[in-house]
């Protein structure tokens, strides 16, 4: 899963170890906390499908305004590749294609609210 760049758009061959988080509209930072998943969408990203995020806690209650969706990319790896850090985002929670296959057809099945948390 990806992290948000917070400045730039850019590769992360080694650049955070850890996270940066924030809750700042247009920050492109990664936000904390718990999350509904919420209605499944287009996406013009990986697999073209997203799912709306909406924060629980007040480390990510901008998560809508902010448009930091559940999606898929293709930069993202669906291997290990430790020590090596996956590629910074604009700030949304992205996973591999591969994963978000599997994903997606779990996730149009379920009747009750799936909950998503993104831990330090």
């Amino acid at each position: 899963m990806t992290h948000g760049a917070c400045d730039v758009f850019q590769d992360n061959p080694n650049k955070y170890k850890t996270a940066k988080f924030s809750n700042v509209t247009n920050s492109h930072c990664s936000m904390k906390g718990k999350f509904k998943i919420g209605k499944r969408d287009y996406s013009s990203w990986g697999i073209n499908v997203k799912y709306w995020l909406h924060g629980l806690e007040s480390t990510n209650n901008n998560a809508v305004e902010r448009v930091v969706v559940l999606h898929s990319w293709n930069a993202v790896s669906n291997d290990e590749i430790y020590p090596r850090y996956s590629p910074l985002s604009w700030g949304c929670p992205a996973v591999s294609d591969e994963f978000m296959q599997v994903l997606d057809e779990k996730l149009k099945t379920v009747d009750r609210p799936v909950l998503l948390w993104i831990m330090e």
